[in-house]
Formats: C-alpha cells, sequence, structure tokens
C-alpha cells in the first residue's frame, strides 16, 4: 500500500515589531497530522540595520521554515504557502515541492483531472465538475519533472478536500496565538 500523501501549509506573518510561523501538515480529506509553530520572533535594532530588505525574507524561510520543518515526524510531499508568499520570490527547498494554491476565476476545464499549463510554473487543475480550475503556482526552484509528480497528489487531495482553506487554518490558528500571547 503506497504511503499517504501529506500536505504541508506554511504560514509566516509579522505581527507588529515580531515574526512568528505555523505549519499544518494534513493528509488528503484536510485532517491535521502535525501542527507546528513558532513562538514570535522579534529582531533587534542591529539586525534590521545590517540585514536591511532581506531581514523578512530570512526570518521567514531560514529561520521560521526550516525550524518547523525540522521538528516534522515526516517529512511532507508537497510544501503550500500563499500566492502573496511566492510572488514575493521564495526560494523554497528542493526536497519538498513548494507551491502556491488558489482559486481561480477561469472557465472550467472539459473534465475532472485535466490540466491546463498557463505557464512555465503555472497550472490551470480541474478538481470538480463544472467549478473554476484551481491555478497552482511552483516556486522557481520545482522542475518540470517534479510539477508533473506534483499533479497526481494534488488531484487525489483535491477530489476530497478544499486545497485552499487548510491555509486560512494556519493563518487562524497564527492569530489566536498572537491574540493569546497579547
Amino acid at each position: 500500500m503506497a504511503e499517504p500523501i501529506k500536505l504541508a501549509y506554511f504560514m509566516a506573518v509579522k505581527e507588529g515589531a515580531s515574526y512568528l510561523g505555523g505549519l499544518l501538515v494534513t493528509d488528503t480529506s484536510g485532517i491535521p497530522l502535525d501542527f507546528r509553530y513558532t513562538e514570535p520572533i522579534t529582531p533587534t535594532r542591529l539586525q534590521g540595520i545590517l540585514y536591511g530588505k532581506s531581514l523578512e525574507p530570512h526570518l521567514k524561510e531560514e529561520v521560521i521554515q526550516k525550524t518547523l520543518l525540522k521538528e516534522l515526524k515526516a517529512a511532507p510531499d508537497l510544501f503550500i504557502l500563499s500566492a502573496s508568499e511566492l510572488a514575493g520570490g521564495w526560494a523554497g527547498d528542493a526536497k519538498y515541492p513548494v507551491m502556491a494554491v488558489q482559486k481561480s476565476q477561469e472557465s472550467p476545464l472539459a473534465k475532472v483531472g485535466d490540466v491546463f499549463r498557463a505557464g512555465p510554473r503555472d497550472l490551470l487543475i480541474q478538481l470538480a465538475e463544472g467549478a473554476a480550475p484551481l491555478r497552482v503556482m511552483f516556486a522557481t526552484s520545482v522542475d518540470a519533472a517534479a510539477q508533473e509528480q506534483a499533479v497526481p497528489k494534488l488531484l487525489e487531495a483535491g477530489y476530497h478536500m478544499d486545497l485552499v482553506e487548510p491555509l486560512e487554518r494556519v493563518g487562524a490558528a497564527l492569530q489566536s496565538l498572537v491574540v493569546k500571547g497579547s
């Protein structure tokens, strides 16, 4: 029997002067398998000066993401983050296909399971009959072969769950941590 697919949903947010992140791993039904988060990280004034504009990407990718991934019991099959994080130039890690998923306004593709390549890193995947296809945007670190390997996993998970919704749960969980910590 094949190993179950694990989807990792990552979000890092800035709250005031601090950064915190969360990583939710689900199965293909959206059931949580693991959740990790960081306590707020507040860079010093000197770090802000020395890192300049590279401070935020460094904290989110090198500090928060890598710390949370190290804490996981098992490696995820797919690593999903917000479209804005990906658009911000997320480098990603070659071990995990990094992507953003979002609902599209496109016309439905011919049948469930159809995939349309909208660009070198951009796919539309038809997950439900008559619904708009899901837009999948891959990080620059994800080559064409890894993109092709990710599609059946996305299709399997998308058959059972809303692939966008768990990222909203991570955001809500981080918000509850911020409120709790206030």
